[in-house]
């Protein structure tokens, strides 16, 4: 079974014009493709949280020198992670806002490039 992963940024979370396009392309791609699994990460309501020293820091550390704290942040980038992998096809709902992306797929990108 193939996955599409639908990722929404915008702030207005579903009712968002972006999101509603990407949800238009899901929905198109469900009706060729009935097999499909749909996933949707929603960052308006899902919040990741924005890239800090401390964040950071849990990305560069060694495995046997975490602490419980950063333990988690891996944890949750490494959930990320593992769900864009799982996908076949990825959409993104992307809005833009003051000439550039929303900072919530920024902090998206920081947790899944790393």
């Amino acid at each position: 079974m193939s996955t599409l992963l639908q990722i929404n940024a915008s702030i207005h979370s579903d009712s968002g014009e972006s999101s509603q396009l990407a949800a238009q392309f899901a929905r198109g791609f469900k009706r060729q493709h009935p097999e499909v699994r749909i996933v949707q990460r929603d960052l308006a309501t899902e919040v990741v949280p924005h890239l800090s020293a401390d964040r950071f820091a849990a990305f560069l550390s060694t495995p046997e020198k975490r602490t419980d704290a950063q333990r988690a942040v891996l944890q949750f980038s490494d959930a990320l992670i593992a769900e864009l992998r799982g996908a076949d096809v990825i959409v993104i709902g992307l809005p833009m806002y003051n000439f550039g992306i929303p900072s919530q797929l920024k902090a998206y990108f920081d947790h899944v490039a790393r």
